[in-house]
């Protein structure tokens, strides 16, 4: 059991640090010339491979994105943060294994880029809704998956609201981890707001040029440029959060060893 334990706080601790210099790149991209044409993860793993040993580090920060996504998907199916098995438990149960799924994915691409192959640009979300909309009742799933995204843009506003996201923070952390996680959890729910009604208008519409990623999510808060700022620096204020969680999460309580020796019966 305490090996079982010592496995998922590496995979979160790994995660949530790998995450939070995801994040904090992104914003600095953002904030900076480049601007939001290249403020997507994709921006992210060139700017690393452009750094001395650039490929060494993206292999790093993969493995990192791959073990955050092992911790979700595991949380997911043994439900190790107790969510529960009514409606709302399920749902939440869900969008963590939704998340898994998506840092498998932004792993990949890292080990793909570090390895010299194409990374894919930033189409690829709009290939991949064209291809949706292909299939029978892709317009109804693509519009269901915005809804999705806005569903988690509720969930971080609401978790922004009422600073529920320091019920896992150790009582040891600063003082200053309230508002930074509160702004950063703010601007994570404005771009998933984004990206959900982009979805839903392609899968209402079949328009699938309007989806939008990350990057162009950001792209598209441009317009007053005082938005776009505050939205940024918020991204960057929530990669500070996921590294305020790589060190002061609370991973082993007494509620997370009891749902683990359940699941084990």
């Amino acid at each position: 059991m305490m090996n079982r334990l010592r496995s998922l706080e590496t995979f979160a601790r790994a995660g949530w640090l790998a995450r939070g210099i995801v994040y904090c790149l992104l914003a600095y991209i953002a904030l900076s010339s480049a601007g939001a044409a290249d403020a997507s993860p994709q921006g992210v793993f060139r700017s690393v491979r452009d750094m001395p040993g650039g490929s060494v580090l993206l292999i790093l920060l993969a493995i990192g994105l791959a073990l955050y996504g092992a911790y979700r998907l595991y949380g997911a199916a043994l439900d190790s943060e107790g969510k529960g098995d009514d409606a709302k438990g399920i749902a939440i149960r869900l969008g963590y294994a939704a998340s898994g799924i998506a840092h498998f994915v932004l792993a990949w691409a890292a080990v793909r880029l570090a390895s010299g192959n194409a990374d894919g640009g930033s189409g690829r979300e709009k290939e991949a809704a064209g291809m949706l909309l292909d299939m029978p009742l892709g317009g109804t799933l693509l519009g269901a998956i915005g809804l999705g995204f806005f569903a988690a843009a509720a969930h971080q506003a609401v978790k922004a609201w009422t600073t529920e996201f320091m019920k896992g923070v150790a009582p040891q952390a600063p003082a200053w981890v309230v508002p930074v996680g509160r702004a950063g959890l703010a601007a994570r729910a404005v771009v998933f707001a984004v990206i959900g009604y982009s979805l839903v208008r392609a899968g209402w519409f079949g328009t699938a040029g309007e989806v939008k990623g990350l990057g162009d999510a950001l792209s598209a808060l441009t317009e007053p440029a005082a938005l776009y700022t505050l939205v940024a620096a918020g991204l960057f204020l929530f990669g500070i959060h996921s590294l305020v969680e790589a060190r002061w999460r609370r991973i082993r309580d007494e509620d997370v060893v009891a749902r683990l020796q359940a699941a084990a019966r």
